[in-house]
């Protein structure tokens, strides 16, 4: 139903994301994402796809919004009908900023999260994650709580104070919420494809579940493929999904002697045009091979982000 039409004689008025954003305070990472996973409101849709929402909706979101900044979980409110809602909003007293605890939210998420691992509890360390991502909204996320956390892991890994056990269940829940999180930012409409893996010898796939979680909410279409594909199979996917690039994740060994090789043929194999992205905690090691390969070195998240954004705009 689109903005202003009338259904009984009388005008029901529907809004498009920007509107709610604006009026709610909530981004529209966390709105698709509540909407996907919790059904906290169904918006009408246009015909070209455009999600539409009404006042009531807007109305429960808002209630939502300040709900959950108060202490309550999304969880916990998902289900209630809207005069609930309305009751704990009234009864529910009103913090200031002053009076809100000084500690980082993403540091308090990142410890939730390294104890969860520590105490191998993969349903606390899902929660800890998913409220993390809907309170923080997915740039701030990753950048601050997800990818510290996997950096955190590696390193225990590597001195031998955290078992392959540990590790995997970690790694099975980052596989999970970053799933959702590709799929509450993907596109419905035309989009330019990354693929992500990571080469041949490289096991650990962190660090390439966060660029294809990072790379969805700028946009992309991604196509990931997992850890340890051959350099030819990069190339092939690369080419089916006519994809405008290809990101790799470096994280584990850094001194793997088959890799320049690796990425020689990865950068001989794929078409023309389709540019060659690099990063994770190894990548440095292997800056040489990567120039000689033609591909390019990022630093860190925000600066894949902005390399994704310059390929979108021509710039580069």
């Amino acid at each position: 139903m689109a903005s202003g039409e009338r259904k009984g004689g009388s005008q029901r008025r529907h809004h498009p994301v920007r509107v709610v954003s604006q009026r709610t305070g909530l981004s529209a990472h966390v709105l698709r994402a509540w909407e996907r996973r919790h059904k906290v409101v169904t918006p009408v849709r246009t015909a070209g796809g455009q999600r539409l929402y009404s006042d009531a909706d807007i109305e429960r979101l808002a209630f939502l919004k300040a709900l959950t900044d108060s202490g309550y979980s999304i969880g916990q409110l998902a289900g209630l009908p809207a005069e609930e809602l309305r009751r704990l909003y009234r009864d529910e007293p009103r913090r200031t900023a002053a009076q809100v605890p000084a500690r980082d939210a993403a540091d308090v998420a990142r410890q939730a999260a390294l104890r969860a691992i520590d105490d191998f509890d993969a349903a606390t360390l899902g929660h800890e994650l998913e409220s993390a991502a809907v309170a923080l909204g997915v740039p701030e996320f990753l950048d601050h709580v997800l990818t510290p956390v996997l950096a955190e892991i590696g390193e225990r890994w590597q001195k031998g104070q955290l078992s392959v056990a540990h590790e995997h269940l970690a790694t099975a829940q980052v596989r999970q919420v970053l799933g959702w999180v590709r799929q509450a930012a993907e596109t419905t409409g035309p989009a330019p494809v990354l693929v992500v893996a990571t080469p041949a010898g490289q096991l650990h796939e962190g660090g390439a579940l966060i660029v294809a979680a990072a790379a969805a909410a700028e946009g992309w279409r991604v196509q990931y493929l997992g850890a340890n594909l051959p350099a030819l199979e990069i190339a092939e996917a690369a080419r089916r999904t006519g994809a405008r690039a290809v990101g790799l994740s470096l994280l584990h060994p850094s001194n793997d002697p088959a890799l320049p090789r690796e990425l020689r043929a990865l950068r001989e194999a794929l078409p023309r045009g389709v540019a060659l992205l690099m990063g994770g905690a190894a990548a440095p090691a292997y800056a040489a091979a990567i120039k000689a390969a033609g591909g390019e070195l990022v630093g860190d998240l925000p600066a894949a982000r902005e390399g994704l954004r310059a390929l979108v705009a021509g710039t580069r």
